[in-house]
């Protein structure tokens, strides 16, 4: 009667171990995918944001130098630039040197356009000065010659002074 009990007492523990094994490897594999789930869904928002960044940059890009092209073929002084500027870039306004006859336009530290103008006018009734005859549009930092604008901005600096 004793081997009896121990042996109705072993096999009733042996199925509750093999049940609890099942169970334990289920609460693994839900685990595992519960991490996987996780951790992807954060490297997948991780690269969308990466993505957005990228395009981004490749429209203001784009939108920039379809300014530089277009100023060159219908620009003819400085108002016409600002109305080309606010057609791609609304929020962005460009600035005059009167003393150095250019005009600069910085969508981005990446997106910079020099307009310089051959000649300097005045409206006889509003006293206002205005850049005219386009001389050439300087795209030296949309083509990666960041010297060249640094350059640019302190002569501009100086000849403000």
């Amino acid at each position: 009667m004793n081997l009896k009990n121990i042996s109705i007492a072993l096999t009733v523990l042996v199925f509750g171990v093999i049940a609890m094994l099942f169970m334990q490897k289920g609460n693994y594999v839900n685990q595992a995918k519960e991490h996987y789930e996780a951790t992807t869904a954060k490297s997948f928002k991780g690269n969308s944001m990466v993505l957005e960044l990228v395009n981004n940059a490749i429209d203001m890009n784009k939108q920039t130098w379809a300014i530089a092209c277009q100023a060159l073929q219908t620009v003819k002084n400085s108002q016409d630039m600002a109305r080309l500027e606010a057609k791609f870039f609304p929020a962005t306004k460009g600035s005059n040197s009167i003393a150095n006859k250019t005009r600069r336009f910085e969508a981005s530290s990446a997106n910079v356009i020099v307009s310089t103008f051959g000649k300097v006018e005045e409206d006889k009734k509003t006293g206002v000065k205005s850049l005219a005859d386009l001389q050439s549009v300087d795209v030296s930092v949309l083509l990666g010659n960041f010297a060249a604008a640094t350059a640019s901005d302190e002569a501009e600096e100086e000849g403000e002074e």
